[in-house]
């Protein structure tokens, strides 16, 4: 368990917080590319705790910038684009995509003072099918340059979706091996574009044997259980500094997976960006844009949720159709499970196990992080060339491995070479 003192150094993050100051040294995604298309309209944006409003300017050019006008306070996201910036629609205070004001049209010529006027304001780029943005000190490290985000567009695609509890019960959910022998666990059934077929493998081995390795971008993750053929079956998963995961979701052998950021919008709810990856076949775009349809709603969250009892059926769940009863979409699973821990999950009273290995080694390295921030050092994994955008130690793969292999080795054989070992 946590000390409440960690557990609000982790789950705080609104600015000036630790926490927050650890999220804000990396670019985090803010919305998905079609959400903002050329002469798009403006969109309010809320990240850790922080009102903004993204903008295309009348060049086209990102912007994100203070939502609420520093004049009277007014919702900038109902605003002009015009005249090289977002107009406010109260005055007519207009800001360009650097927060610079430039016009107050009710003053008179010699009584202006846009000079004095600097509105927040913070980079924005586009990357691997979502817009990105810097929140943090200095000059911006670069966007990680991970196979899911610089794939042919063809072979990648981006999503969000709204979940009403702290960012951390989402990643903590998404780099837990063990859940999935039960969450997960259903009859066998028709492939969809989400379901990789293998949930109803899950259940056949309900000990998974974990690893796990530090690496220079954070945590690899190895869970390996014992088919009921004999075959030993290896899952590598990877935590990646400060937000991200990056969960296997095909089938042994297809080179495949998916990368997940989970961002905050406060300390209450936060964002979950999925970015589906393939090497080789395109993406099932169109497949996979229909199971989102049908499962979430248009105002981003599922549409099995708390008030609705996630739709849990119980005669399905008599049936071993499925373990939980909640369908076959299994991101509606996890967001039951992280929803009602509570707004934010009270750590201090939880109870781990040995299986929670990996979720102690993920807390240790943000808190670890943090501190080392506190203490003037740069947060860990940042990169600042494009000779360090590169993972030569990265590896998301399913696999069947010969007996007396582990999943350390597993790896050193596939990379060819020795990680740093967690002790």
């Amino acid at each position: 368990m946590l000390s409440k003192k960690q557990n609000d150094l982790l789950t705080q993050t609104g600015p000036g917080t630790p926490g927050g100051n650890l999220l804000r040294s990396y670019w985090q995604p803010i919305a998905t590319d079609d959400k903002m298309p050329p002469g798009g309209d403006p969109l309010p944006i809320r990240i850790m705790s922080e009102d903004l409003v993204l903008f295309r300017d009348p060049d086209d050019r990102l912007g994100l910038i203070g939502r609420h006008c520093p004049h009277r306070g007014t919702d900038l996201s109902y605003g002009r684009v015009e005249d090289g910036g977002l107009r406010c629609l109260y005055h007519g205070w207009a800001f360009d995509i650097e927060g610079n004001c430039i016009d107050q049209p009710a003053e008179p010529e010699d009584k202006k003072f846009c000079h004095k006027v600097r509105h927040p304001a913070y980079p924005v780029r586009q990357q691997g099918g979502v817009i990105w943005c810097y929140m943090g000190v200095g000059e911006p490290p670069l966007i990680p340059d991970f196979q899911f985000l610089s794939a042919p567009e063809e072979n990648r695609l981006a999503f969000r979706v709204i979940q009403q509890c702290n960012w951390l019960q989402g990643l903590e959910s998404s780099t837990d091996p063990s859940h999935t022998s039960y969450l997960h666990r259903m009859a066998k059934g028709e492939k969809t574009a989400r379901d990789s077929g293998f949930s109803a493998m899950f259940g056949e081995d309900t000990r998974p044997r974990l690893d796990i390795e530090h690496t220079s971008f954070g945590v690899r993750i190895h869970a390996l259980r014992k088919m009921k053929d004999g075959r030993n079956y290896l899952r590598v998963n990877n935590y990646i500094y400060p937000c991200g995961t990056t969960p296997v979701t095909e089938s042994p052998g297809v080179p495949g997976y998916q990368g997940r950021w989970y961002v905050p919008i406060d300390d209450e709810h936060h964002c979950r960006f999925e970015f589906f990856y393939k090497n080789g076949d395109p993406v099932d775009k169109d497949g996979l844009r229909k199971v989102r349809a049908d499962n979430i709603g248009p105002d981003g969250r599922h549409i099995r949720r708390a008030d609705n009892r996630y739709l849990q059926d119980r005669d399905e769940q008599r049936r071993d159709d499925t373990f939980c009863g909640m369908g076959r979409y299994i991101p509606a699973h996890d967001t039951y499970a992280i929803e009602t821990q509570g707004a934010i999950q009270d750590r201090t009273k939880e109870h781990l196990g040995s299986t929670d290995i990996v979720i102690i080694e993920v807390r240790k390295a943000l808190l670890g992080a943090i501190e080392s921030m506190q203490q003037g050092n740069d947060a860990p994994g940042l990169l600042h060339s494009m000779d360090q955008n590169q993972f030569p130690d990265f590896l998301c793969t399913s696999d069947y491995i010969p007996d007396g292999e582990d999943g350390p080795a597993y790896c050193r054989r596939i990379l060819g070479e020795l990680p740093h070992a967690a002790e």
